[in-house]
């Protein structure tokens, strides 16, 4: 307990540590409502001639389908832009990894289609309609995000000491973009590390000890790059170079796959070499 004897600290376990006015705190700055269309914006028009009808019936499938679906499931909304909307993201934890960088977690804002399971999503595709992934789907994904109680209990009743790894995910709203077009706020923290519409960043792997943590090689920066991309290796100094990529371990994935490239291309180049002794052996 705080204050018993020569112990001072109020926690023994690591606070989280979040800057504030970032998109890791209380996440992109999105609205549903700017990315949905307005009624002439697909084509609807006041009238009474066969063509205003047919234009509301195409305005309200396309409302329907938004809701629902997240894509078009009739011949009405074909061809409106019907998509599933949202934003997904990397937000801040405030915790560090155990090599120094900072942890961070995916968020993915964008509906995939798994909101009532598999098999309500095998039943929509025998009918030929597509998954759910509208905005109700959405908001039923992002509640049962919510009621998962494992990170709420790794949360509670983890080490507090996280071993990171590596991931490359996709960032951005449902267009691709990681800038809201309105208010030119960014999606994303480090937009310039975002490259072909996806953003690299270390996520919680496992828990440590706080002794193993601590203990641990601090190789990189809370910056998720490696100690030698800063000048002099001291990370209150500027980049001198990014060369080795994000956080430095794409690199290591591109020499891990030359290498077994390599082993495979000379396993094949030396069965070859055999196939072609055999042969010469029984014509000789």
């Amino acid at each position: 307990m705080a204050g018993t004897g020569l112990e001072t600290r109020t926690s023994i376990l690591p606070s989280p540590s979040i800057p504030i006015k970032t998109p890791g705190m209380f996440g992109p700055d999105y609205s549903f409502a700017d990315n949905v269309k307005l009624p002439g914006e697909v084509g609807v028009r006041d009238g009474d001639s066969m063509d205003s009808v047919f234009s509301a019936l195409g305005g309200a499938a396309y409302y329907l389908d938004t809701i629902g679906f997240g894509e078009s499931s009739t011949r009405l909304s074909r061809g409106l832009g019907v998509k599933p909307l949202g934003v997904n993201s990397f937000l801040r934890t405030g915790f560090k990894c155990s090599n120094g960088a900072e942890m961070w977690t995916y968020s993915e804002g964008i509906p995939t289609g798994t909101a009532l399971g598999k098999r309500v999503k095998d039943g929509l595709a025998s009918s030929g309609l597509p998954p759910l992934k509208g905005l109700a789907p959405g908001i039923l994904e992002d509640a049962k995000s919510a009621m998962d109680p494992v990170p709420v209990l790794g949360a509670i009743f983890g080490s507090g000491y996280p071993k990171c790894k590596y991931v490359t995910l996709p960032v951005g709203d449902q267009d691709g973009r990681i800038q809201n077009p309105s208010t030119k706020a960014y999606y994303v923290e480090n937009p310039e590390t975002v490259v072909n519409g996806k953003q690299g960043r270390w996520v919680q792997d496992s828990d440590l000890s706080q002794d193993a943590w601590t203990k641990a090689p601090k190789t990189h920066c809370a910056d998720g790059y490696l100690l030698a991309n800063h000048k002099d290796s001291d990370c209150a100094k500027p980049l001198i170079s990014t060369k080795q990529g994000f956080c430095g371990q794409q690199e290591e994935e591109v020499l891990s796959s030359t290498v077994k490239l390599a082993v495979v291309a000379g396993a094949v180049i030396a069965g070859l070499a055999y196939i072609r002794f055999l042969s010469k052996k029984r014509f000789t």
